[in-house]
């Protein structure tokens, strides 16, 4: 045919029947095996597949714990004001950065909905509670000390005070801004010398004892969780709660005293002033420098594991009895020869000073 007659001649050759081969090459056939290059590959593809599906369960099984963990941050660190940056009153300075640094760093944990890796943390929402209290305590104490001219305390310290301290299911973040702006507006006032300010080392004083009665009263928390019944393993929430609030109170006193120690310029001449002070920073920064990587409420005479609650205790007690022996120091008068001289003191001394101002 002529259709047939284009065709190649292979196609018109008829392949061996299926019917004719032999059993031998069957055998033959079922015992073949792949070229090894190619089993290779086999096996490495059905590898990757399934450690690819392994990763991704693992990814994202554990993504939200992950979140959670990356989601924690405790700035114990020192504040250092900027270079050229002056604040009338130190404290307020050290306030409204301790602000900033909860609000811009990790954002405030208990603002976040439920469903937030925050939400789920113990230690970071201690901490940031236990620092909003610490200074609206400070700042009450601060206002009374700084009474406007009706004998009242600061308006704007009295409103950052109430600010700070939070009201259940009330969003954190609009009031610590408005604390930190009326931190702000007072030490602008102060500036201008629009503020009477108290005497420093009385100040000092007032602050020293203040915190001598926050490592008290911490104290006596943690030793409660540590005399309690374990009810977990290497510690319950509440001891996590307890040891990170007590931990912030002291990173507020521990920038406090710098702060007061800073302002207070009559005193850099009193050897022993300056030696408590000294005592009371190195006590306050034991105790606000803890850093546990778990926190461990354990009976602390095993080989591995510590009582991280008791350690927290010890050094608050010596942080309590240094800040009153500073507190006791500033209320003696510094001696005649460090005692700021004033104008009339001056002119007694020199004759011709009194000669001149007459």
């Amino acid at each position: 045919m002529a259709f047939d007659s284009r065709l190649h001649a292979a196609y018109l050759e008829e392949g061996p029947d299926p019917n004719e081969v032999s059993e031998e090459h069957l055998r033959e056939l079922d015992e073949a095996e792949p070229h090894p290059i190619m089993d290779f590959f086999r096996g490495f593809w059905r590898r990757t597949i399934f450690l690819f599906k392994l990763s991704l369960l693992f990814a994202l099984v554990g993504a939200y714990p992950f979140s959670v963990v990356m989601s924690h941050k405790i700035d114990d660190s020192d504040i250092v004001f900027a270079k050229g940056q002056a604040w009338a009153f130190p404290e307020s300075g050290i306030a409204i950065t301790k602000i900033a640094r909860e609000l811009e760093g990790k954002g405030w944990a208990e603002d976040k909905p439920n469903w937030h890796p925050q939400s789920r943390l113990t230690a970071m929402p201690a901490w940031q509670e236990a620092t909003a209290d610490g200074l609206s305590e400070f700042t009450r104490m601060a206002a009374a000390a700084v009474p406007d001219e009706n004998g009242e305390p600061d308006a704007d310290l009295i409103a950052a005070s109430r600010l700070l301290h939070g009201i259940p299911g009330e969003d954190m973040r609009p009031r610590m801004t408005a604390a930190a702006e009326a931190l702000n507006r007072f030490d602008s006032r102060a500036s201008r010398g629009l503020v009477t300010v108290a005497d420093r080392r009385v100040l000092a004083a007032d602050e020293a004892r203040m915190f001598a009665g926050w490592a008290e009263a911490d104290q006596d928390d943690l030793s409660t969780q540590i005399y309690q019944e374990s009810t977990g393993w290497p510690a319950s929430k509440q001891d996590i709660r307890v040891f990170y609030a007590a931990k912030a109170r002291a990173h507020i006193a521990l920038q406090m005293l710098k702060a007061a120690r800073l302002a207070d310029r009559d005193s850099l001449a009193d050897a022993d002033t300056m030696a408590a002070y000294d005592k009371a920073e190195a006590a306050w920064t034991r105790a606000a420098r803890i850093r546990p990587l778990v926190v461990s409420n354990q009976k602390g005479d095993g080989a591995i594991m510590a009582n991280h609650l008791a350690s927290l205790g010890f050094f608050l007690r010596d942080a309590q009895r240094t800040s009153l022996e500073l507190a006791e120091r500033l209320d003696q008068p510094l001696p005649p020869s460090e005692a700021p001289e004033t104008g009339e003191e001056v002119a007694q001394l020199d004759p011709a000073i009194a000669s001149a101002a007459h």
